[in-house]
Parts: structure tokens; C-alpha cells; sequence
């Protein structure tokens, strides 16, 4: 028999039991007391790793993660995307109020007279209903595309009022300035575009190796932040690690490109899934080999390393 340790253990005991039930309490409380300050030094450290990234002075991107790819796909000739999503944050705020018109159905307010001329199935699901976001999005984009008016007086005719009017095209450039489309590639990070390594030979920030090679960019931003599909494509790959690369998607895109999201704090897709461009794939973290919360963004052509920065050549830090 272990007498050395049935007399430590009995001693614990004793020791409880000298405590009392206030005692007990006490002691409890100031273990609920250290793990709070572990918390808050484990916060501390997540933002502090913050300090020095330019945050962006962009008013907030506001419009709803599922409605932002319907905007991007549904955009025509007449009508990009933000002027669709301006529209809409004017009417209603995206569903969330009532909508100016009295005569407005859908939760996205279309105006009845124009729903019955320029309402179109937007997901081909063979049914047109002014509640279903894909019909009501592409029916507004066509309303713009065939529409005998310019844009502005289209503007006016939805609305009924030249001041609405006004308000959607200082919304639309406002969400312009804010997500970033070069050569219909999507900036993955919206709003944050500050590149804290960029892709190539550099010293590795974890182990101090010099020259090691950085197949990516990493791009700096608060933990939880969304990160959209670059393209429309399937889902190739989903892992979750607590090395390298960390929590990791992998889509794959037309002819032959590939592009990854590394160091996730959570993934919002499944292999195999088809997602479009703006999607929601994931959240920004600092899972894996990682010294704070970024985006590791890397991308690939027929198996081949690439700078993703050639699918932005015209890109400005701090846009």
C-alpha cells in the first residue's frame, strides 16, 4: 500500500474540511478570479499582436454575408453590385425595416408595380417570389438593365423622391471604396487590405530561419473577421490543424487555379461544396503556426506556387 500517498491525500481532506462551507466558497471564487485573468491575458495578447496594423477608417461593411455573393453575381451593365446593395440598404436596411414604399412587397421592398414588369427567377428554381433574396436581387438588376431610363432616373422612379435617391449613390461608393474586385478577383480580407509579409524568401517570424520561403501574403485582422471566396468554385479541401497551416480551406477554380485560407478560427464550408465569389468560407484566426490573427492567403496554377498579388496588379495598400 501507498501509505505516503493515502496520508497526502487524507491530508487534503483534512485540509477541506478545516475550511468549512465559506471557506470552500471562498476558495472557489478565487479560482473563478484566476481563470478570468488568464482570459483577459489571453485577449490581451490576441490584440496586442494588433498593434501597428493600419485598421481601416471605411465606414462598416454592413451588408449581410449571405446577401453579398447574390449582389456580386446578379451585377450587369447597368448596375453593379453596391448600387443593387445600396438600393436595398435604403429601402428597407436589408429587411431589417419597413420598407418606404406602402406599396412595396418582399422583404427587400419592391415596388409591386415594378415587381410585375421586371421580376425575374433568380436561382432557376422555376418559382418567382418576391421573399426569395436571389429573385428579388436579380429582379432589381433587371429592372436597371431594361429600364428605358438612365440610372439616376430609375433611382427616382423606385423610390418616389430625388433625396432616397441621393442616399443609394453615397451608399454605393461607399461600399465601392470598401470591398476591392480587380479583374473580377475578390479581395478575400473586406476592408482590410494591409500585407504585414508578403509572398516570397523571407525570415520565418516563428523559428528566425532566414530565407525561408512564404508561399502567400498574410494580411492582418481582428480575430472573427470574414473571409470571402476570391472566385466562385468548389470547396477542394477542409482541414483543421493546430499546426502549420491551422484551420484550412482549399477551393478550386477555373482553369486550373487554386487558392487557400490559412490560419482560420472557424470554417463555414464543406469539402466539395460549390461557393460563389463573396462568399463566406471562413473567419479570420491564429490557428496553426501563427503569431497572431491574419489571413495566410495563397494561391496556386496547375500545382505552381503564384504571387496572388498578380491577380491584383494595380493593388494600393491601404485602398
Amino acid at each position: 500500500m501507498d501509505i505516503s500517498g493515502l496520508i497526502k491525500k487524507r491530508a487534503l481532506w483534512w485540509a477541506i474540511g478545516s475550511l468549512g462551507a465559506a471557506g470552500i466558497a471562498i476558495a472557489l471564487l478565487a479560482l473563478l478570479l484566476v481563470f478570468a485573468l488568464l482570459g483577459l491575458l489571453v485577449s490581451a495578447s490576441d490584440s496586442s499582436s494588433m498593434e501597428g496594423i493600419p485598421m481601416p477608417k471605411n465606414p462598416t461593411f454592413d451588408i449581410p454575408a449571405p446577401l453579398l455573393p447574390i449582389y456580386i453575381k446578379a451585377e450587369n451593365g447597368n448596375a453593379t453590385w453596391a448600387l443593387l446593395a445600396a438600393v436595398h440598404k435604403v429601402a428597407t436596411d436589408f429587411g431589417a425595416k419597413e420598407a418606404k414604399r406602402i406599396d412595396a412587397i418582399g422583404g427587400l421592398g419592391f415596388p409591386r408595380p415594378l415587381w410585375e414588369a421586371y421580376k425575374t427567377d433568380g436561382d432557376g428554381d422555376g418559382k418567382i417570389d418576391p421573399e426569395n433574396p436571389f429573385d428579388a436581387i436579380f429582379s432589381l438588376a433587371n429592372y436597371f438593365r431594361l429600364t428605358a431610363l438612365d440610372a439616376d432616373e430609375a433611382l427616382e422612379a423606385w423610390f418616389l423622391n430625388a433625396n432616397d435617391a441621393a442616399l443609394v449613390r453615397a451608399k454605393e461608393a461607399e461600399y465601392a471604396a470598401i470591398l476591392i474586385i480587380r479583374r473580377n478577383w475578390l479581395w478575400p480580407v473586406i476592408g482590410y487590405t494591409f500585407i504585414s509579409s508578403p509572398y516570397g524568401s523571407r525570415t520565418d517570424p516563428v523559428t528566425g530561419e532566414p530565407g525561408a520561403f512564404h508561399d502567400g501574403i498574410d494580411i492582418p485582422a481582428p480575430r472573427g473577421t470574414p473571409v470571402a471566396a476570391i472566385q466562385s468554385g468548389t470547396v477542394a479541401l477542409v482541414s483543421r490543424s493546430n499546426s502549420g497551416y491551422g484551420h484550412l480551406v482549399r477551393l478550386q477554380h477555373d482553369g486550373g487555379i487554386q487558392s487557400f485560407y490559412a490560419h482560420l478560427s472557424g470554417i463555414g464550408v464543406r469539402q466539395g461544396q460549390q461557393v460563389l465569389r463573396g462568399e463566406v468560407i471562413g473567419w479570420v484566426g491564429s490557428t496553426g503556426k501563427s503569431t497572431g490573427p491574419h489571413l495566410h492567403f495563397g494561391m496556386s496554377q496547375h500545382g505552381q506556387s503564384v504571387d496572388p498579388l498578380l491577380y491584383w496588379p494595380d493593388y494600393s495598400e491601404g485602398r
